[in-house]
């Protein structure tokens, strides 16, 4: 098995193609390093690769004219993204961002359309994926409008945990707090306030850039009682 192969093989999508289909996703597929802070893709360019994260942590976000930034989602080890403009052929939609160092892989548009075509376990996992990222999104815009600061640190953390989207999330987090910020648009002093409170109600420890989630389903209903 290539090494390309060996790595594919830890994604459940791929182990369930027929072996033509896992060969030509093996031979067609990109293995590429970005450095943290880099465009992996960006907004208005053609959307030539579905995006996987190997190793690392990127975010979906858009930025206005005058600097102004939303982030849509963020993508850990293991997660993928981009289906929905590929599968449209159309402009992406937003930048795709390093946090951190990352390896990304990047399957071509020709071939991810070909295993739509030819694959029904393919499709069903296309189909699951993009049910799933809708309800996330969804999520994220309420928790925006409607949560106060530490409720959506909280929901930006639990939602790294999603078990269909993001199958490789371990229970100790290496997510500084800057990133968290990232994620959620909010400052590193408001993230560490925030942090501070998750940890006095014991949902998290903190050490050095890194976090251990001791409740999680303490974490995905805090602060949305009243939703």
């Amino acid at each position: 098995m290539s090494g390309i192969a060996q790595q594919l093989s830890t994604h459940d999508w791929y182990a369930a193609l027929a072996p033509q289909h896992q060969q030509l996703v093996a031979a067609t597929t990109h293995l590429a390093r970005f450095a943290a802070d880099s465009f992996i893709a960006r907004r208005g360019e053609a959307s030539e690769y579905w995006i996987g994260v190997q190793e690392g942590l990127i975010k979906l976000a858009v930025y206005s004219l005058d600097g102004r930034s939303s982030t849509l989602s963020g993508v850990p080890e293991g997660g993928w993204c981009g289906e929905g403009s590929v599968i449209k052929r159309e402009l992406r939609r937003y930048d795709v961002i390093a946090l951190r160092a990352s390896h990304i892989m990047q399957v071509p548009a020709h071939t991810f359309h070909q295993l739509m075509a030819e694959s029904l376990p393919f499709n069903s996992f296309v189909i699951r994926q993009l049910n799933e990222r809708m309800g996330q999104f969804i999520a994220t815009v309420q928790n925006d409008r409607l949560l106060e600061a530490d409720a959506r640190v909280a929901q930006a953390i639990a939602q790294l945990f999603h078990p269909m989207l993001y199958p490789r999330t371990s229970p100790v987090l290496e997510l500084s707090q800057e990133e968290i910020g990232l994620l959620t648009g909010l400052s590193r002093q408001r993230v560490n306030q925030a942090m501070g409170r998750l940890a006095e109600l014991q949902l998290v420890t903190l050490s050095y850039q890194t976090i251990r989630v001791l409740d999680l389903e303490g974490l995905r209903r805090f602060g949305i009682a009243g939703l």
